[in-house]
């Protein structure tokens, strides 16, 4: 999709969703509603400085440099995200963005639009993008906690989260001569005194056991209107305990140094001041060393870490983080580096890929329909609601064709053939529909043998037709019933369709129009079976 300022401009000037234009995360256009969103005067005012990462928390630049990378470098809508962007005045604003690659002179850009979430943080945003997250999170207000993830329970001996939560005081696990500075510091940040910093603390759990914790806290607007604190804690026990052995070898125990690094289970190196690397693991090896002749030492590609270091140098921090990288092992992987005394880097680096591939596969699972691989309806209503959104944000009405249906008599093939034949014919049926159907119409399986289908901008013509074509390929679906592949199993369905959407008077929403073109299934059940029913809002049918 190509534009040109003047028509972005007739399209979004005026809009109250937040539309910003961005080349390497350089904006090349912005409406009022995203430059005021982000705390500045008017469009003139951001635009007198468009670098985009002023307005990224600095742990997400690396990320958000690469998505806006390959997002110019591909084509279509990137799905929906929430994040929260930092304003000029260093508070923090929720945002809803969604992102879409468009032509913009002579090259791609990146189109995003945003909505802020102006009631605050609610514990289901913050439980959907970090509820399975293995980083422990928390959200809590005067040293009792609102909200904490199962990572974080079972960071500080907590069986689950819920169990957590049935004492939700953490001024218990702080040790008692650090507690007045603790609630000091909660308070100065709560107050927007204090902005929240990362550091180490030492905690003492409810058992007498201690763990060390890389903290960081950030002032948030929680979903009653005052303000909390999100608390994202990394167990750095291992880290900890091999850097009081690494100070007890300080004194010439080189050997000993290098054989604790090695069985260390997540990938650790040790850099010098020249940021060469002196001592490594095996893991280490495996995420970032490169091919090696005979007989040569181990070289490594750690190049993408040098810049990361060279802030943290500048700067004076003591550690730093990147977060997903990409190893030259095309491994993604979490990467933390602490300064050591001397100028020299720590290195460790949490393999994740595995992780990210589970989290992926657990929400195509909460989605989809495990045995047809067709939407369930879950995954349906969050379809629909991207659709809409979607042709709304490009200034287009939604409409949309509804057919539900039933196969007929399916109970008997099920007690004739058995259920092995029954689950083919189900796995043919949703085929069937998704080969027939275009890449941005649905298909929906509603429970047993009956499916819907949604057909975004279709009319009723349409949906008829489709209809009437769908029917008559679930007439020639056949499954072998015997190994020899002589007799086959058939089967038909009763179809119920219908419109809805903003096409007619009465704006018809999909729960209505599911009840309609369900009734219209079960009269044409009704009728004989294998036939559609075509029925409106308004109750006109026809056969």
């Amino acid at each position: 999709m190509r534009f040109e300022p003047t028509e972005i401009a007739r399209l979004y000037g005026r809009s109250r969703v937040g539309v910003v234009v961005h080349k390497d995360l350089q904006a090349v256009y912005v409406n009022d509603a995203y430059a005021k969103m982000l705390g500045r005067r008017d469009v003139k005012d951001f635009m007198s400085e468009p670098d985009m990462r002023q307005y990224i928390p600095p742990s997400f630049h690396h990320e958000a440099a690469k998505l806006s990378e390959g997002y110019q470098g591909s084509n279509g809508f990137h799905g929906w995200k929430k994040v929260y962007n930092i304003r000029t005045d260093g508070t923090p604003v929720w945002m809803e963005i969604s992102d879409e690659t468009v032509e913009w002179d002579q090259g791609n850009a990146v189109l995003t639009t945003a909505q802020a979430i102006d009631n605050g943080t609610t514990a289901m945003q913050v439980d959907h993008m970090l509820g399975r997250s293995f980083i422990g999170v928390m959200v809590h207000r005067n040293m009792n906690a609102l909200y904490v993830n199962e990572s974080f329970a079972r960071l500080m001996g907590a069986e689950s989260a819920s169990g957590f939560m049935e004492n939700p005081d953490i001024l218990r696990f702080i040790p008692e001569d650090n507690r007045p500075r603790a609630i000091k510091h909660v308070a100065d940040i709560l107050s927007g005194e204090r902005r929240g910093d990362r550091h180490r603390v030492l905690d003492i759990l409810d058992d007498g056991s201690s763990v060390w914790r890389d903290l960081t806290d950030e002032r948030i607007l929680w979903h009653d209107g005052k303000p909390a604190i999100l608390t994202t804690a990394h167990d750095v026990r291992e880290e900890v305990e091999m850097h009081h052995e690494l100070v007890r070898a300080k004194a010439g125990l080189e050997e000993a140094v290098t054989e604790v690094i090695r069985l260390v289970p997540s990938a650790v190196a040790m850099l010098d001041i020249g940021l060469n690397v002196v001592h490594h693991n095996h893991e280490f090896a495996r995420l970032f060393g490169q091919e090696k002749a005979a007989g040569d030492d181990q070289a490594f590609d750690i190049s993408a870490l040098h810049e990361c270091c060279a802030k943290m140098k500048l700067h004076g921090h003591g550690h730093a983080t990147l977060d997903e990288m990409q190893t030259p092992s095309g491994r993604l992987a979490d990467i933390r580096m602490n300064m050591m005394e001397g100028g020299g880097v720590m290195v460790s680096a949490t393999d994740i890929t595995d992780h990210k591939r589970k989290e992926q596969m657990l929400d195509t699972l909460a989605s989809t329909d495990p045995l047809t691989r067709a939407l369930n309806r879950r995954g349906f209503e969050i379809a629909v609601s991207r659709l809409r959104e979607i042709r709304h944000l490009k200034d287009k009405s939604w409409l949309f064709g509804l057919i539900i249906l039933d196969l007929d008599y399916f109970k008997e093939i099920n007690d004739t053939y058995g259920h092995a034949v029954g689950d083919r014919i189900l796995e043919k049926v949703a085929e069937t529909l998704r080969q027939a159907l275009r890449d941005d119409d649905l298909v929906v399986r509603l429970g047993g043998e009956e499916f819907a289908v949604l057909l975004p901008s279709a009319t009723a013509a349409v949906t008829k037709r489709i209809g009437e074509r769908l029917a008559s390929m679930i007439r020639a679906i056949e499954v072998p019933v015997d190994k020899a592949g002589e007799n086959f199993a058939k089967v038909t369905a009763s179809f119920g369709a219908t419109v809805g959407g903003e096409g007619r008077q009465k704006f018809v929403e999909l729960s209505d129009a599911m009840k309609v073109a369900d009734e219209a299934m079960y009269a044409a059940k009704e009728a004989g079976r294998d036939q559609m029913i075509f029925k409106t809002h308004e109750n006109e049918s026809d056969t």
